[in-house]
């Protein structure tokens, strides 16, 4: 039993894969494999599930994660020690909903990852929630308070909706775009009912880009996130109204990180996403904290 076997345990656990894991550590998925399973025969029990196409740690893995982390603290600070540099490279696991990362994300990443270059991200656009206490990720914006977990939560900002309808009603009744069913009780979906009546939805779907090329269509009835509506407020043909519920969101983050430098840059540079209107956000204060 040595660090390196542990080593490889951590990786597989950031990146849900054995390929992903070997391509990190620069060697091949075989080898990850085998010194999994060596490790697995020597202490006797499973340290990974493979679900739904994922290496998901089991509970005796996850048991021991904390004290991966800080043994890998501990190797990085003698790196930085050894070479002289202030940070190594760090990738990070941030999971969110398509419509963040498409729209509040990928605008301004290449000024944060400019800034700051030992930082890399591996980005997951799921609709489903992960599950921060198996170390799904590192990081996840959500919509909504989550429940308590071992986690650290905070709420960063909000997102604010707009019902998007014709100006002018013709002989056809307008389409109306919602949510799937499991989905329909979510507060912005309530308030457009109450606003139209209840009417048929003709599309269900809960990727907003879709709904937005259906309302750009001018001939159907949606709602979407104010920040992805803004084209279509300005059009003479379109009715954009906005809707008094807002979503909060919600960064989780690990509790591992608290005091990685990196890390706190990352989430000090978050919440400027949801609290600007300009075309670049802010980079993160040097003093923030998680």
């Amino acid at each position: 039993m040595n660090w390196d076997d542990f080593r490889i345990v951590s990786a597989v656990c950031k990146t849900g894969s054995f390929t992903r894991a070997g391509r990190i550590l620069q060697i091949n998925e075989t080898t990850v494999g085998r010194r999994i399973n060596r490790l697995e025969t020597e202490m006797g029990l499973t340290l990974f599930d493979a679900v739904d196409g994922m290496r998901r740690p089991t509970q005796a893995c996850a048991a021991i994660m904390r004290n991966l982390r800080e043994m890998e603290k501990s190797a990085d600070e003698i790196r930085r020690a050894l070479r002289g540099h202030d940070h190594l490279q760090r990738q990070f696991r941030l999971s969110t909903i398509a419509a963040i990362a498409e729209h509040w994300l990928a605008p301004h990443l290449p000024q944060l990852l400019t800034a700051l270059p030992d930082l890399s991200l591996s980005i997951d656009t799921s609709d489903q929630n992960v599950d921060m206490s198996r170390w799904e990720a590192d990081f996840a914006l959500r919509l909504g308070r989550p429940k308590q977990g071992s986690f650290l939560m905070r709420r960063i900002g909000q997102i604010n909706f707009v019902l998007v309808q014709p100006a002018r009603t013709g002989a056809d009744e307008p389409l109306l775009v919602t949510y799937p069913e499991a989905m329909i009780d979510m507060p912005e979906m309530v308030e457009m009912f109450d606003t139209i009546g209840n009417r048929q939805p003709r599309v269900e779907t809960s990727d907003l880009n879709l709904i937005r090329e259906l309302l750009a269509s001018g001939r159907a009835i949606g709602v979407l996130p104010e920040a992805m509506a803004h084209r279509l407020s300005a059009r003479a043909d379109l009715l954009t109204t906005p809707i008094t519920v807002a979503r909060e969101v919600w960064l989780l983050s690990q509790p591992y990180l608290r005091d990685d430098p990196v890390a706190r840059e990352l989430s000090a540079w978050l919440p400027t996403l949801f609290a600007m209107r300009e075309e670049s956000a802010p980079l993160p204060p040097k003093d923030d904290f998680l």
